[in-house]
């Protein structure tokens, strides 16, 4: 890769969502691609797609307005075959049949992510919005303390020709246990009355603008990709195998959707949803309902 050009391949992957009504904008967030089943997919957050809070139901904007189509602001190659522009593109999210995208076959909109079929534009360059899941083949140790990156668009800020920012942070709890939020202590477990999301907490300061990111979490030092939660040979004779990775590497966890608590300044934790949600939402297909 050039000294002067992009030097992070996650700088390559997302893109700026806009959220747009016949009135015009309403709001932006983040997207990027994904691959399932040989199939593409666009994924974001329930609420940037619906314009509805998923924890109230309502309309997010002070004025209800909601979105009745996206402008998806996707790489393109200038006429000059050399450099390259985001440039918007507009994407229907609803037909005659209702919403087109899927939601969770379980959780519905509980579940802030959604999949919208949609094939990779053929105007973008060859290295430009990869998806997610195919960006790295590795696997990494990945465990509460790990460093995760959100790359999105925060406050819709961006560089250059539309580049997102790597905001970092810290996965938060153990990632292989769901969240509830809301509900009530228990005297047994956590909490109760409130459904168990496949989800785990970020410790990060987003903003806004940055729902519907990818997160990558980086692992550096020493580890077998094929089982990266094997335990370490303690053997002192510091053998390594055909597949032991020495130095960096990194792997998609999931799509950020946001702060929890109403306000920046409580907890400052984010929640994650985890691959396996997104699997589910692409293998069941499940239509979105429209909450307009």
């Amino acid at each position: 890769m050039s000294e002067q050009g992009i030097r992070n391949a996650l700088s390559r992957c997302p893109f700026q969502i806009l959220q747009c009504d016949g009135e015009g904008l309403i709001g932006a967030g983040t997207g990027f691609f994904y691959e399932h089943g040989g199939q593409s997919f666009l994924i974001t957050n329930w609420h940037i797609i619906s314009g509805i809070s998923p924890s109230t139901k309502t309309a997010m904007h002070p004025q209800g307005r909601t979105p009745d189509f996206l402008q998806v602001k996707f790489f393109t190659i200038a006429a000059d075959g050399i450099h390259a522009s985001s440039v918007a593109q507009r994407v229907e999210i609803h037909d005659t049949d209702g919403s087109k995208w899927y939601e969770h076959p379980d959780l519905g909109p509980d579940c802030d992510v959604v999949a919208l079929p949609f094939a990779r534009p053929t105007s973008c360059p060859p290295h430009f919005h990869t998806p997610a899941n195919r960006l790295s083949p590795e696997r990494v140790p990945v465990g509460p303390g790990s460093t995760a990156f959100v790359v999105g668009y925060p406050l819709a800020l961006s560089v250059g020709p539309g580049l997102p920012l790597l905001k970092s942070g810290y996965i938060a709890s153990e990632p292989n246990f769901g969240v509830r939020i809301g509900g009530q202590l228990s005297a047994v477990g956590g909490l109760t009355g409130a459904p168990d999301l496949p989800a785990f907490f970020l410790d990060s300061q987003t903003r806004q603008g940055m729902s519907g990111s990818p997160v990558f979490t980086v692992y550096t030092g020493i580890w077998d990709p094929q089982d990266p939660y094997a335990p370490p040979d303690e053997s002192g004779d510091f053998r390594f195998t055909d597949s032991t990775n020495i130095g960096q590497g990194r792997e998609f966890v999931g799509c950020y959707s946001g702060r929890v608590g109403a306000s920046e300044h409580q907890a400052a934790l984010g929640l994650c949803w985890r691959v396996d949600a997104i699997d589910a939402i692409c293998a069941a297909k499940r239509q979105g309902q429209n909450p307009q």
